[in-house]
């Protein structure tokens, strides 16, 4: 697979988005000037999502990419730091290094993915943006007696105060235009409903799964072929099982 570094400077990226706010008009009424603001469009998909994921079904991670990232003014790439995530990174990187890579540190991770963390930043020059709970991971231990049992009320809201609401934060803040993911087709039952090309209705984002239709073995492939590291301790308190979601997607 060609790892041909494609950029896109800000000249060569669209500049004009629908929900771009146009100038307030000044309206002539005898007596006094009124001035009338015009109704902000609601933001919509970057193009046409459908056909983007006809033309795209057998393309490589690489050209959905690049199509991706060609048409974003601001994108974001979210990261768990898990086992196959340098993929990604690594993709990502070679077509527009420092695009902003969103990670929501639970504080239930692993002394190996820290160290996995800092081994990645450094080695692909990651530009990081990472999201804590509100919450200290000591003080949810002692709330929920460890992590809360999954299908609980407790546990959704123990997802939401670890994971849930800190990417909403970043998402906030950081208002992407395009969030490209790791999400695969083979990986739980809802993602089989999904695409390569999504959007994201409650937040007005076009997603991207470039590695929608890889299998695990072309993972492990691409982590061979480009001698990139994996971090197989890697353990997500909102998902005790690698057959549940964890709320991000829904």
């Amino acid at each position: 697979m060609s790892l041909a570094a494609e950029q896109y400077p800000p000249s060569e990226r669209p500049s004009d988005r629908q929900n771009q706010v146009p100038e307030q008009a000044q309206v002539q009424v005898p007596g006094k000037a009124q001035v009338i603001t015009p109704e902000i469009a609601a933001p919509g998909p970057l193009f046409n999502l459908a056909d983007a994921n006809r033309a795209l079904a057998d393309a490589s991670p690489i050209v959905i990419l690049s199509k991706a990232l060609k048409a974003a003014d601001k994108p974001i790439i979210s990261t768990s730091f898990s086992a196959y995530s340098a993929v990604l990174l690594h993709m990502v990187q070679s077509i527009r290094p420092g695009t902003p890579v969103v990670w929501c540190d639970t504080g239930f991770n692993t002394a190996a993915t820290y160290r996995f963390v800092d081994q990645l930043v450094k080695r692909l020059d990651i530009n990081l943006k990472v999201y804590h709970p509100d919450v200290s991971a000591t003080h949810l231990k002692v709330r929920y007696d460890g992590i809360p049992e999954a299908g609980t009320p407790a546990h959704d809201a123990f997802s939401q105060t670890v994971k849930l609401e800190p990417f909403a934060r970043a998402f906030r803040e950081l208002e992407p235009d395009l969030w490209i993911n790791g999400m695969r087709q083979e990986e739980t039952e809802f993602r089989k409903s999904q695409d390569i090309f999504t959007w994201d209705t409650g937040r007005s984002t076009t997603k991207v799964a470039p590695c929608f239709y890889y299998k695990t073995i072309d993972l492990v492939d691409y982590l061979i072929e480009h001698k990139l590291p994996s971090e197989v301790e890697y353990h997500d308190p909102t998902k005790p099982e690698d057959n549940l979601e964890c709320g991000l997607h829904y």
